[in-house]
């Protein structure tokens, strides 16, 4: 089950560093507003379901 929330998290954490890098870059579409919005919902998300699969795993032993 650690197992299960320590690979969401990281996956959440690599789309928040996609959006980052799409913000970053010159352009209009899609929104700079949108983007910003979706790094830090992905990047509080996956930071508490990453940390939360650590949890269980340093207290599962």
């Amino acid at each position: 089950m650690m197992t299960v929330f320590i690979t969401l998290g990281t996956l959440l954490l690599i789309g928040m560093f996609y959006n980052v890098i799409l913000y970053q870059r010159p352009g209009i579409y899609p929104p700079k507003k949108i983007l910003r919005a979706r790094v830090a919902s992905l990047g509080c998300i996956g930071g508490l379901i990453f940390v939360a699969g650590i949890l269980m795993a340093i207290l599962s032993k």
